[in-house]
């Protein structure tokens, strides 16, 4: 089996609050369970579709500053009752000024994980 990941996935607990861009004033507070540069995965008691857009502000651990993020979901799978969906999404934009600091922070995670 080929494996298509062409990034390094790290496995952290980052806070995120995901808002669907068509519908004003949901949030939904959630943990990443891992990221890349152009991804994340996290758990989520809401079912996200195919293909919705999200805006996620990515809460970074050592930072007081999200980084907003627009991704998109590729995929959600149903876990189970207490854990809800198993969501991917590819992220699409990021913030502008905050770009240095999302990249920055993968990177840091991949000297942590390989030291």
């Amino acid at each position: 089996m080929d494996n298509k990941r062409r990034l390094i996935r790290l496995d952290v607990e980052d806070f995120l609050e995901i808002k669907p861009l068509n519908e004003v004033g949901r949030v939904y507070r959630e943990k990443t369970r891992n990221f890349t540069i152009m991804g994340i995965c996290f758990s989520s008691q809401a079912e996200w579709s195919r293909g919705q857009t999200l805006s996620i502000d990515y809460f970074i651990s050592e930072e007081a500053e999200s980084v907003r993020l627009k991704v998109v979901v590729v995929w959600s799978e149903f876990i189970g009752t207490d854990k809800g969906y198993f969501c991917g999404c590819e992220i699409i934009d990021i913030e502008e000024a905050k770009k240095d600091k999302f990249t920055n922070y993968y990177l840091k995670k991949l000297r942590e994980k390989f030291s």
